[in-house]
């Protein structure tokens, strides 16, 4: 093999490798959550909560909001 190409195949995997160690670094900087205690209950709720606001205002932002439809009918 040519040495130009053992360079481009290390810096691929030197890359890949970075991108991996983020996202673990990344990944464990989450707070661990079970399915039995009120504060990761209460997350999880205000998670549910803040994704169907967010998921209203993107709908009313770009007319996709469902009590139009409703209405029009």
């Amino acid at each position: 093999m040519d040495g130009s190409v053992l360079q481009s195949a290390g810096l691929i995997a030197i890359a890949v490798a970075m991108i991996l160690t983020i996202y673990d670094l990344r990944a464990s900087l989450e707070p661990e959550t079970c399915a039995e205690c009120p504060h990761c209950l209460a997350r999880k709720e205000a998670n549910r909560r803040r994704q169907e606001e967010l998921a209203r205002e993107y709908a009313r932002k770009n007319g996709l909001d469902q009590d139009e439809e409703h209405r029009l009918d």
